[in-house]
């Protein structure tokens, strides 16, 4: 019976246990992480979120309650001191691999700090390049403290979900950190980087103001060149030339500027030419196509003037963009890395002193199609 009972015990004692597990109460969550750079001092920033209310918001609770957001902040003189400074603020284990967006500052990003930045977060262990990357203008505690929409969670954000506006009003892409860190030393890319605003006039919760994060232009990152911010109307442009645009909305107005039509365009695509003349001047030909529906009409027009309207509109911001990176000597439409996969010898050729050739009538042709669709003809 003794020896029964011994064979009962011992196979218990050898299984395994969970003896050092820990509620989800008692572990830090980072969920966001902002770059700063202020009198030769790197300044971090956390977001922390109290994950035990998550499940709650994200389920759309209606509780008075609203979201727990912490903002904790650590300085050095180098990245990985300010990273090790957090740690001596907070109050219990801490977990960074559930980091979903980092922010960096305008003043962090000269190359000394991206590249400093980027070496940390392959080398820290607990760090990983997956999340979303976002500039910013604005104070970085600022944007996190932005409250959600809503009794939901901070996680249904632009900040920590842009996709999801993203595909109902593509303007510019939201980028990964794995994706910047891959083009950032190329010799021919040109990384747009959205930025984050805060608005605090168009949204109010029972007549007081709520500020709402948004996006309202981009730095370019390109080469060694100094990056440079360009706002999100002289970029409107760029969704044409972008493969991931999903729908975008494109306004066709009067010339008093009233509106004459609104058309959802979806997922155009995009083709390249490139080449180097004799003169060593490179130029492309871009040609695009398109569906869009029509969702406002204020005037009888037929689907052929309406298309072709659209189809000059499109080219116009075009043009627009092109214009504008140029004069900041940006290559906005990411032209120089078209020569150089497609065409590297020419790219060689013409690439001198870390500068590419880039004329104001190096963009040749625009060729667009736009197709109206599931739309009766006012005639």
């Amino acid at each position: 019976m003794k020896l029964k009972l011994i064979l009962l015990i011992v196979p218990i004692l050898l299984l395994a246990g969970c003896w050092d597990q820990k509620q989800i109460n008692q572990v830090t969550f980072v969920s966001a992480l902002g770059v700063d750079y202020v009198n030769n001092e790197y300044v971090l920033y956390v977001q922390v979120l109290d994950f035990t209310t998550i499940g709650k918001s994200e389920q759309g609770s209606s509780g008075a309650e609203g979201p727990n957001i912490w903002v904790g902040k650590g300085k050095g003189t180098t990245f990985s001191l300010a990273w090790n400074d957090l740690y001596n603020s907070i109050q219990q284990g801490t977990i960074f691999g559930q980091i979903s967006s980092v922010v960096f500052k305008e003043s962090a990003l000269g190359k000394e700090q991206i590249d400093e930045s980027l070496d940390t977060f392959e080398r820290f262990i607990d760090a990983r390049l997956t999340p979303w990357l976002y500039t910013t203008k604005e104070p970085i505690d600022k944007i996190f403290a932005v409250q959600p929409m809503l009794p939901n969670s901070p996680i249904m954000s632009l900040l920590h979900l842009p996709n999801e506006n993203y595909e109902e009003h593509s303007i510019i892409s939201p980028m990964k950190m794995v994706e910047f860190a891959g083009l950032y030393n190329e010799p021919s890319s040109s990384i747009i980087v959205p930025t984050l605003g805060v608005n605090e006039e168009l949204w109010k919760k029972d007549a007081k103001k709520m500020p709402m994060m948004n996006v309202n232009g981009a730095f370019v990152f390109q080469n060694a060149k100094k990056t440079q911010w360009i706002s999100k109307d002289d970029l409107i442009g760029l969704r044409w030339t972008d493969q991931n645009t999903v729908m975008t909305p494109l306004s066709l107005n009067e010339k008093n500027g009233k509106l004459k039509a609104l058309l959802p365009i979806e997922k155009p695509n995009i083709k390249i030419q490139s080449k180097v003349n004799k003169s060593g001047v490179p130029k492309f030909k871009m040609s695009i196509k398109a569906h869009a529906s029509v969702s406002q009409l204020n005037s009888k027009i037929s689907n052929r003037v309406l298309q072709n309207k659209a189809e000059n509109e499109i080219k116009k911001e075009i043009r627009k963009t092109y214009l504008k990176g140029l004069s900041k000597d940006l290559d906005v439409f990411h032209l120089e890395e078209e020569l150089f996969r497609n065409n590297y010898k020419s790219w060689k050729s013409i690439k001198k002193n870390n500068k590419f050739p880039l004329a104001s009538n190096s963009l040749g042709t625009i060729k667009v199609k736009i197709t109206v669709i599931d739309r009766e003809e006012k005639e």
